[in-house]
């Protein structure tokens, strides 16, 4: 996932569920490539933390590319 495509789905999550800890950890994996496992150390989340605003944003995206037909 790009840094732009990341930011606008970042834009579209609504707040309760896009915590800053959570955004930053999924834009660890997401975006730099980091490891999960890293991400947890980076932002002390839990693993399940993390791997939730992971499929939070992977699924925002994949609705994204499916609505535009570009899967």
């Amino acid at each position: 996932m790009t840094e732009i495509q990341f930011d606008v789905i970042a834009a579209l999550l609504p707040t309760r569920i896009n915590k800053p800890k959570s955004k930053e950890a999924a834009k660890l994996v997401l975006v730099d490539g980091k490891r999960n496992i890293e991400a947890c150390h980076i932002t002390g989340l839990k693993p399940n933390a993390v791997g939730n605003a992971i499929k939070r944003y992977k699924n925002a995206h994949d609705l994204i590319l499916t609505a535009y037909n570009d899967k």
